[in-house]
């Protein structure tokens, strides 16, 4: 189901440390956000950066999905997952370019 998703065409917009990624394709839109956050070690002054999920709304295209390959109950937490990971990945992705 990977490849459905690669026909949206996505639109990153960063504005200081969120970063909504949208997903679009013909009338369906979705979007994720996320926050770039970043700790200190307590005992050893390393700093991990990392990224969190603050908010989705990716109903449109599930339902793009479903209309092109009809999905059942049990598979809306495997999608939910399948879109996480794409997003992080995307984002993830963006970031290491513009580095």
């Amino acid at each position: 189901m990977k490849e459905l998703l690669e026909v949206f065409n996505r639109i990153i917009d960063k504005s200081g440390s969120t970063i909504t990624l949208t997903y679009c394709h013909e009338d369906f839109l979705g979007t994720c956000i996320y926050e770039q956050m970043s700790t200190k070690g307590i005992n050893k002054p390393i700093v991990q950066n990392f990224l969190v999920l603050i908010s989705t709304d990716m109903g449109d295209v599930i339902e793009y999905i479903h209309k092109k390959s009809p999905l059942s109950s049990e598979d809306l937490t495997s999608m939910n997952k399948l879109i996480r990971d794409h997003s992080l990945l995307v984002v993830e992705n963006y970031l290491n370019d513009r580095h």
